[in-house]
C-alpha cells in the first residue's frame, strides 16, 4: 500500500463530552459483543472542529507493500469508552500494525484517535448504519502480556472467540535486481476464548486446544458428537460456541 498522507496524532479529545476516565472499567463479558440497540446513531460525531490539537510524528508506509489496517475502506464506527460515553465515526480504519484507530475529519485530514479509554470499536455497514459489520473489543495482549490491544470478536454468548491480529513488517534480504531490501506486512493470528472476564490462549483452531478453555467438559463432549464438527475454522468454531452457549445456557 501506498500511503504518504501524514497521520495526526490527537493529545487532546476535543469534546468535553467524551473525556474518559483514566481508569479503563472492567467489561462485563457479554458487552465484547454489541447489541444493534447500543450503537445510538445520534451519538455526537467524532470530529476536531477544536484546533486546539498538538502534531505527532508523521508516520508514512509508502516503502512497505501490503497494508497494516484491518480493512483498506473508510467505514462508520462507533467507539465505547470506560465511562459510558459513545462517539460515531462517520470515516475510520483500524490500523493493525500500531494499534490505532485512523479517521478522516470533516475537512478529509486524517487523524489518529487517542487509544485511552476506550473499550470497544465497532464497524458499521456504509449502506445499512444499523448492521454491524466488525466489533472490536480492546483487551489486556493475552501474548505479550503487556499492553492492550484490539480483539475482533467473533460470536456473542457466554464463551466467545476472539481474535488477535497483527499486522508486521518483515524485510527481504538485499536485492541485487531492485537495488534494495524490499520490506512488506505480514499478518499474524492469535485465537482465544473469552470467558467471564478471563481469556484463555489457543494453539490453534482444533479441538485439544479448544477443550482446555471449557469448564463442561462432558456436554463439550456431547455437543461435539452431536454437531460432529472439526473445530478447523471459525465458521466451526463459532458455530459450535452457539451450540454450547445455549446448551449451558438452559436450566
Amino acid at each position: 500500500m501506498k500511503n504518504t498522507s501524514s497521520i495526526i496524532m490527537l493529545s487532546i479529545f476535543s469534546f468535553g463530552l467524551l473525556i474518559a476516565t483514566k481508569t479503563q472499567a472492567q467489561m462485563n463479558p457479554s458487552q465484547l459483543i454489541t447489541d444493534v440497540r447500543e450503537l445510538d446513531l445520534n451519538a455526537i460525531a467524532y470530529d476536531p472542529v477544536n484546533p486546539k490539537v498538538g502534531k505527532g510524528s508523521s508516520l508514512s508506509y509508502a516503502d512497505v507493500e501490503g497494508s497494516p489496517f484491518w480493512n483498506d475502506s473508510w467505514n462508520p464506527a462507533i467507539l465505547f469508552f470506560s465511562n459510558g460515553e459513545k462517539a460515531k465515526i462517520n470515516q475510520a480504519k483500524l490500523n493493525l500494525y500500531s494499534n490505532e484507530i485512523h479517521y478522516l475529519s470533516s475537512d478529509g485530514t486524517e487523524f489518529v484517535v487517542n487509544n485511552e479509554g476506550i473499550t470497544r470499536l465497532v464497524f458499521l455497514n456504509k449502506n445499512n448504519l444499523t448492521q454491524p459489520i466488525a466489533s472490536f473489543a480492546k483487551l489486556i495482549n493475552h501474548v505479550s502480556v503487556k499492553g492492550t490491544a484490539y480483539y475482533k470478536v467473533l460470536n456473542a454468548g457466554l464463551f466467545q472467540l476472539i481474535l488477535l491480529q497483527k499486522q508486521l513488517i518483515k524485510t527481504s534480504p538485499y536485492d541485487p535486481l531492485q537495488g534494495k531490501r524490499v520490506s512488506s506486512f505480514f499478518t499474524k493470528k492469535d485465537y482465544a476464548i473469552y470467558n467471564e472476564g478471563k481469556v484463555f490462549a489457543l494453539d490453534d483452531l482444533n479441538r485439544k486446544s479448544l477443550i482446555a478453555s471449557f469448564n463442561n467438559e462432558a456436554k463439550f463432549e456431547m455437543l461435539l458428537k452431536e454437531n460432529k464438527t472439526k473445530l478447523k475454522s471459525e465458521k466451526e468454531v463459532t458455530d459450535f460456541l452457539e451450540a454450547y452457549n445455549a446448551a449451558v445456557g438452559k436450566k
